[in-house]
């Protein structure tokens, strides 16, 4: 069982140049560079790596000091003097879009690299990527723009560096789409690919410049879209990271997208209502928590308020008489329930099934207790299945009460079929996604595929042949309570890369994965159980709000991956607690599961192995 040590600061430092020293051959420092740069506006002329970049700003952050990160309204406060220099790599979309107030008018990609002072350097890159459809302060001198876990990871002496994925609007899909209509393909390249080759390259010449040495070891770190950046840099440049800790990755995105409006397609076609009837589809979300309270209950052998393997879990409402309204016929049953908030009718529960079965070729699902463990894992899609939905025991609120339309508009080219959050001038028409179908819906998932634009960001090419050669190394985890991508995409890119590497013992000499119960998306952590009891649901400690200058304990994921790189330590299963400490198990490396010997507290490790 992996250890971690409590060491901090310049301990840490120490430690781990030692135990490099001592237990694996360490990469050589490069010479020192004839010149270091400051920290300040000599940078600007001095840091030229080609024409397309832009050094936009150069300021002094000192120790004490607080910032407020893009993602977050509560404060970082500095743990040591740093450089936060940003730049602007162009050329951006301003030779297809002309409307300089355009969402999708923009110069390049903007930056922002945080640099430790040189005796608080750790002599390590821990770069950071984005989430969702990124875009923040980056390129502008008086705003900040990187996600907080950035700023928490310069706190431990690492160069951190940034990028807002080549649009300025955080969260704004709008910069895909020219003031014609077209879709913004420049743009969309910078986001889906380049942004990720750029900050790579920028960061580690800045860092060679400023401190007038090469790192010795260079690691990425990133959550969804930047889970799917990093597995983006690990399939086609890996030479650029020795490390990558890939958290609830945003693989495959246009297929999981859309299979998140695929719960609008569904109440639309079995019960007459999308997320724009806002009561309605809030009452049916009302129901939806209920009846998933009673799956968890169903399936909850330990008695959680969560699910171990909601895989495992084949709870139907239609096969339960008081999930059923009274008298409604369900299978096998007859309803008993006579809260008319919280029963369902049959169209309802069939809803609910096939929401939680995932988008199909024609509206057609299996019934659970047909489906085999693999097609509800993801280790392999069902017959007719085009994706996952959601697993029994995470929260479906948002994607019954909000359409996810972003790709949708994007595949098809057309703004019409956007939400009215899309910012477009061509066209003042919205909400054409009402007008799918089960088989229109199935023609765009399939359509998807056929573009290159979009195969290039599924980002799920399995052959890893060059990373395994450079001896890379990735832990990717996923939460089991996911609400935002269903986990079984990243567990189906798991047993494609296991099948191409030749088999799992091959696979986990550069791959390792873990799949955390009661955990919902958040870079942060964020738990989910259906009672609310949020705080009994073991997690790993993440760098964060709660957590902004850890220590090595205090970030286990990443200080496995580090062993791993550094020492040659695989990593294995660890303990993990609760916030309010009174639960702990282990996290197992998957295949294998966590589970309760049947015997001992459920709150004590000790009760729990990995099988």
């Amino acid at each position: 069982m992996t250890q971690f040590p409590l060491l901090a600061g310049a301990a840490l430092a120490a430690a781990l140049l030692s135990a490099c020293t001592s237990v694996a051959p360490v990469q050589p420092a490069a010479p020192a560079a004839s010149r270091t740069l400051a920290c300040d506006d000599s940078i600007k002329t001095a840091f030229k790596p080609d024409a397309n970049t832009t050094v936009v700003s150069v300021r002094r952050v000192a120790k004490g000091e607080q910032v407020v990160a893009v993602d977050s309204p509560q404060p970082v406060t500095i743990a040591r003097d740093m450089c936060l220099v940003k730049l602007l790599v162009g050329p951006g979309s301003t030779a297809t879009e002309k409307d300089r107030n355009a969402r999708s008018w923009t110069e390049g990609i903007g930056m922002e690299i945080w640099l430790p002072e040189p005796a608080g350097w750790n002599e390590r890159i821990r770069n950071y990527g984005g989430g969702g459809w990124v875009g923040g302060g980056h390129r502008y001198a008086d705003k900040i723009g990187s996600k907080l876990p950035a700023l928490v990871n310069a706190n431990m002496g690492y160069a951190s560096g940034t990028h807002d994925g080549g649009q300025p609007h955080y969260q704004d899909a709008s910069f895909a789409f020219l003031s014609s209509g077209s879709v913004n393909q420049d743009s969309f390249w910078d986001m889906s690919s380049r942004a990720i080759h750029e900050q790579a390259v920028k960061t580690r010449a800045l860092v060679e410049a400023f401190y007038g040495r090469a790192p010795r070891f260079s690691y990425y770190d990133g959550h969804s879209q930047g889970g799917r950046q990093g597995l983006k840099a690990a399939q086609e440049w890996p030479e650029q990271y020795d490390g990558f800790l890939i958290g609830q990755p945003a693989i495959s995105v246009p297929k999981f997208s859309l299979s998140s409006l695929y719960p609008q397609i569904v109440m639309k076609s079995e019960l007459g209502f999308t997320a724009l009837d806002k009561p309605a589809a809030a009452a049916f979300a009302r129901k939806v928590a209920a009846v998933n309270a009673r799956a968890v209950a169903s399936c909850d052998r330990e008695k959680l308020g969560f699910l171990l393997d909601p895989a495992a879990c084949t709870y139907d409402p239609l096969r339960e008489a008081e999930a059923l309204c009274t008298s409604v016929v369900g299978e096998g049953v007859l309803g008993t329930n006579a809260d008319a908030a919280t029963c369902m009718s049959a169209k309802e529960a069939l809803a609910l099934n096939k929401i939680w079965h995932g988008p199909t070729t024609d509206g057609s699902y299996v019934p659970v207790s047909n489906q085999s463990y693999a097609h509800r894992s993801g280790a392999a899609l069902g017959p007719k299945q085009l994706w996952w939905g959601f697993p029994r025991g995470s929260s479906l609120n948002g994607v019954i009460t909000n359409a996810s339309t972003d790709m949708l508009a994007i595949i098809l080219g057309d703004v019409r079929y956007a939400s009215e959050a899309l910012t477009n001038a061509s066209t003042p028409v919205r909400n054409r996604w009402q007008e799918l179908t089960y088989a229109s819906y199935a023609d765009v998932f399939q359509r998807a595929l056929t573009q290159p634009m979009l195969r290039d960001y599924l980002t799920d090419k399995p052959e890893l042949a060059r990373f395994r050669s450079l001896g890379r190394k990735m832990i990717l985890w996923n939460g089991l309570a996911e609400d935002v991508i269903p986990p079984q995409g990243a567990v189906n890119y798991y047993e494609r890369v296991k099948a191409a590497a030749g088999g799992e013992a091959e696979t986990q000499k550069f791959l390792r994965m873990y799949n955390l119960p009661g955990v919902a998306h958040s870079s942060q952590g964020r738990a989910s159980t259906v009672g609310g009891n949020n705080n009994s649901v073991p997690m790993p400690m993440l760098p964060g709000n709660t957590n902004q200058n850890p220590t090595r304990d205090q970030d286990p994921l990443f200080s496995a991956l580090v062993d791993w790189v550094e020492r040659g330590v695989a990593p294995e299963q660890m303990v993990i607690r609760s916030r309010d400490n009174g639960t702990a198990y282990p996290i197992c490396v998957y295949p294998k599961k966590i589970t309760w010997n049947g015997s001992g507290s459920v709150r004590d490790a000790a009760s729990y192995s990995c099988k």
